[in-house]
């Protein structure tokens, strides 16, 4: 049975990728930082028995990755989803499009920025540094970045959110540096973005639900080969500009 290895399960897109890959059939590895009180994937692992393990693991937390590694050697990864990460919300709203950013660098909340960018960039950095040896033993492994249409360069000239965009900017510099040295190691890795989503991230005004965000991720990992690797692509398939 194919694996696959979620981080930051318990909420939202993550979980709605746990339910998609339970219901095709996959053992689903999902990660949170704590398992006591993630609820909803208590729930779901009453129903799933041992098609789902439930993992404590926080991305920001070497020891803890290392305990996490220690506990799943030996056991192979076909997809290992980075999906862990955390958004500006005090004074920008809930969701990233809302429009409310204040644009001003002299009133920015420079240490949530270092926190925004320990998580969603060196956070999957280690998660795919520390799994790499049982994506190894995969069959067709995949390291997917969960990414942001708001990363793309080209498309961006809207002041605001810079914690955010850098952020998701700098993952995917992390997905194609790092993707030369995960293809010699047979692993493929590519950024993909779940679009704009309602959670509490995208905020209630977002045009996608869990469900179709998580079925399009999923869509488009399924269909990866290795000549993808590399690549930004949008839950709907299509490639996005840098």
């Amino acid at each position: 049975m194919a694996a696959v290895l979620i981080t930051g399960a318990n909420l939202g897109i993550g979980i709605g990728l746990v339910r998609t890959y339970l219901a095709s059939g996959w053992q689903v590895i999902a990660t949170c930082r704590n398992p006591d009180s993630a609820t909803d994937l208590q729930n779901l692992k009453n129903g799933a028995g041992d098609d789902l393990s439930i993992i404590a693991l926080d991305v920001d937390d070497q020891d803890g990755i290392d305990r996490a590694v220690k506990d799943l050697d030996g056991v192979p990864v076909d997809v290992l989803i980075n999906n862990a990460g955390i958004v500006e919300q005090e004074g920008y709203g809930s969701g990233a499009y809302e429009g409310i950013d204040d644009p001003d660098l002299r009133k920015y909340d420079y240490p949530q920025w270092e926190a925004i960018l320990r998580t969603n960039v060196l956070g999957p950095a280690r998660i795919s540094g520390s799994f790499v040896e049982n994506l190894k033993i995969g069959e067709n492994p995949r390291i997917v970045m969960m990414t942001s249409g708001l990363a793309s360069i080209a498309n961006t000239w809207q002041a605001g959110r810079y914690a955010y965009r850098t952020s998701k900017a700098a993952l995917n510099m992390l997905m194609r540096s790092s993707g030369e040295w995960f293809e010699s190691l047979g692993i493929t890795a590519v950024a993909v973005s779940p679009g704009w989503t309602r959670t509490d991230m995208g905020g209630p005004n977002a045009s996608n639900s869990i469900e179709e965000a998580a079925s399009g991720v999923v869509k488009v990992i399924d269909g990866l080969t290795k000549e993808d690797a590399g690549k930004f692509l949008n839950f709907d398939g299509t490639t996005l500009p840098w």
